[in-house]
C-alpha cells in the first residue's frame, strides 16, 4: 500500500504537509546523517587549516580595513609597533594599509613574510583581498 503525503493550509495561510512515519523517519536520518558528516568535514577543515579569522578581523575587513591593518589592530599594536617589531618603518605599513587605485599594494614578499611574523599570523591571511 502507498500512501501519498496531504496538503492542507491552515487558516492562518501555512501551507502543512502529512506524511507517513516511515517518510518521516527516513527524511529525518537523512537530514542529520548529512548535518553530521558536514560537520565533521567542517571541524576536519578547521583543524587542518592554520588561518584563523576573529570576527573583529573579519568585520574591519568587511568594513573596508586592509587585513594587514584588520590584523594589526587586532593585536593591538599601532604602526610604528609593527614597524618596529617587523623591521620596516612606519611609512611602509601605512602605504600597505592604504588604498591605491581602489586597491591594497603587495609590497614585496619579504616584507609580507617579516610582517606576518612579527604578528604571528601566515603570510596569506594579511595579503589584500581583490
Amino acid at each position: 500500500m502507498t500512501v501519498q503525503p496531504q496538503s492542507f493550509t491552515t487558516p492562518d495561510g501555512t501551507e502543512m504537509v502529512v506524511i507517513t512515519r516511515a517518510d518521516y523517519d527516513r527524511i529525518t536520518s537523512l537530514a542529520f546523517s548529512e548535518d553530521s558528516h558536514d560537520l565533521a568535514a567542517a571541524h576536519a577543515a578547521l583543524a587542518a587549516s592554520d588561518a584563523r579569522y576573529p570576527a573583529a578581523v573579519v568585520d574591519a575587513i568587511l568594513a573596508g580595513a586592509s587585513p594587514l591593518a584588520a590584523w594589526r589592530q587586532h593585536r593591538g599594536l599601532s604602526q610604528q609597533e609593527l614597524a618596529q617589531a617587523a623591521g620596516i618603518t612606519q611609512t611602509a605599513v601605512s602605504r600597505l594599509e592604504r588604498k591605491r587605485n581602489g586597491r591594497f599594494p603587495e609590497g614585496r614578499r619579504t616584507t609580507r613574510e617579516a610582517i606576518a611574523v612579527a604578528l604571528q599570523v601566515p603570510v596569506s591571511v594579511i595579503e589584500p583581498i581583490d
